[in-house]
């Protein structure tokens, strides 16, 4: 390396280490005025979810089912939340087993300054009142919030108006102190805070955080001894030198992603530079996309396609019938009522299909001997092969309707018979229906699960199905943690395999 070479090398070190010199003085006066005002807002924070809590607390009357509002608190929180008596008894925790980094206590129940029986009598009549409007507010589902009266007795109040449901309450009290305490003021006091026990729950600290959790650091200044305006611009030239380079891949991904905005998903990245895993990552996912779109827009033609049939035929009658062609006789009900049942099954399809894929179809799980389930399948033409019992923990109907499409689509594919195998394969459990019908080409296995996927399209809808059965059977395996595959020859016939854990399995 040249002299040259060497004492421009030194001016880039220099100018760097200087330059970041400078960015880290300036960067920890701002974190730290950053992490000081972070600090105050989760005080503030943890302030108004103790409020919540209180509301809670005070317009049931207790803490009994304070466990019901803490997670969704924790999550706007973003950290643990307890609640505990004055004693130490936890009332409930989302991170049980774990000490506390902050605690705020929640006075629920004010001290007594009433000096006479009238006034707090009066006192206690207000606040049931009160009570009654705030929970009958927030029945209705009024936002309502904790404010503290003059007396100190706490108060309901909404910023939206009072439903007409809830004024009949304004008028509703009976709480009394006892006459015997006349002016004693002790006495007065004592059955004041006994009646507040009734109505009020105890105080309880509201806690946040946990001590294994990361703190936030308490930022201490570096001293910085050299740091110029001629450095700082000489090292703001070496970054955008060294950075010109690096940035060309994020403004190419940048111009992508307003394509991608603008509803163009043909557009990708090189994958080369320094940011190749990032563009690969990006481009996969813009592949992703328009899959997606395209998979979706074809659901759409599909289904508009198998519905016109259905909808034409009945037109037709319809329109027969009102210029006079066609007789209205039994046996145009009849079609008409085969053509409305044709389209209420593609419908029911498309819903189990829908709930299926959303992960929202019902099973009931129980234990399933998938021997016995195959021999009721047992018919002239259908041979069952399951000598010993293989037990799985399924939905007993959902695997029927499993098995039996299968077997129906293997009747439906020119199959003289159809074979159904039930064994155990290491942890698995496994089932084959085979049949030796026209069987599938090559190029049409990839395509076999897929919506509206029929092996001839020539055939009808009564004799070719709806081409959605196999799509919905693969959902519901899926959701029992197994597969299905499927294996075919034309002309040889049809093997398709399903996979199901066996009970007790431990399947990740």
């Amino acid at each position: 390396m040249s002299r040259f070479a060497l004492k421009i090398a030194a001016l880039v070190v220099v100018t760097v280490v200087a330059a970041v010199a400078a960015t880290a003085w300036l960067t920890l006066r701002e974190t730290t005025r950053q992490v000081e005002k972070s600090v105050e807002v989760a005080w503030q924070e943890l302030d108004d979810v103790a409020q919540e809590i209180k509301l809670h607390g005070l317009l049931r009357g207790s803490w009994d089912d304070v466990g019901t509002v803490l997670p969704a608190l924790a999550q706007r929180l973003g950290q643990r939340v307890r609640v505990v008596l004055t004693d130490g008894t936890v009332l409930a925790d989302t991170q049980p087993g774990t000490s506390p980094r902050q605690s705020v206590a929640v006075q629920t129940r004010p001290e007594s300054t009433f000096v006479t029986e009238f006034e707090a009598t009066k006192a206690l009549n207000r606040y049931e009142i009160d009570l009654a409007l705030g929970r009958c507010m927030q029945a209705q589902g009024v936002r309502v919030q904790v404010l503290s009266r003059n007396d100190g007795m706490p108060s309901f109040y909404t910023e939206n108006a009072v439903p007409q449901l809830c004024l009949p309450v304004l008028g509703y009290a009976e709480s009394t102190i006892a006459v015997r305490c006349a002016f004693d003021k002790g006495c007065v006091q004592r059955e004041f805070a006994a009646k507040l026990a009734t109505l009020m729950p105890p105080p309880v600290l509201v806690q946040a955080g946990a001590i294994n959790q990361p703190q936030q650091a308490k930022v201490s200044l570096l001293p910085i001894l050299l740091s110029t305006g001629l450095v700082a611009l000489l090292a703001l030239v070496v970054s955008l030198l060294i950075s010109r380079g690096a940035l060309r891949p994020i403004s190419a991904l940048v111009t992508s992603a307003r394509r991608f905005g603008a509803g163009d998903l043909s557009g990708r990245v090189p994958e080369k530079g320094d940011l190749v895993e990032l563009t690969r990552a990006f481009n996969a996912m813009a592949e992703s996309l328009q899959r997606s779109r395209e998979q979706q827009h074809n659901m759409i033609a599909d289904i508009a396609h198998e519905l016109r049939t259905p909808l034409a035929n009945i037109r037709g009658y319809i329109e027969g019938v009102r210029d006079g062609v066609l007789p209205a006789d039994d046996e145009l009900y009849r079609s008409l009522y085969e053509e409305a049942l044709l389209q209420q099954r593609l419908i029911d399809d498309l819903q189990d299909l829908a709930l299926a894929e959303a992960g929202s179809l019902v099973y009931h799980m129980s234990t399933v001997d998938l021997a016995d389930l195959l021999t009721t399948y047992r018919a002239a033409g259908v041979i069952v092969e399951a000598p010993e019992p293989v037990v799985v923990h399924a939905d007993h109907d959902r695997l029927r309707q499993v098995v039996g499409n299968l077997v129906t689509n293997a009747q439906r594919a020119g199959a003289f018979s159809v074979t159904l195998r039930c064994r155990v394969d290491g942890l698995w459990a496994v089932v084959e229906v085979a049949d030796n019908g026209w069987g599938i080409a090559a190029g049409q296995l990839p395509h076999v699960f897929d919506r509206f996927w029929r092996a001839d399209n020539a055939r009808g809808r009564e004799t070719g199905g709806r081409g959605l059965g196999l799509a919905i059977a693969r959902e519901i395996i899926t959701a029992h943690r197994g597969s299905i595959s499927v294996a075919s020859a034309v002309g040889v016939g049809t093997t398709f395999t399903v996979r199901l854990p066996l009970q007790g399995t431990p399947i990740a």
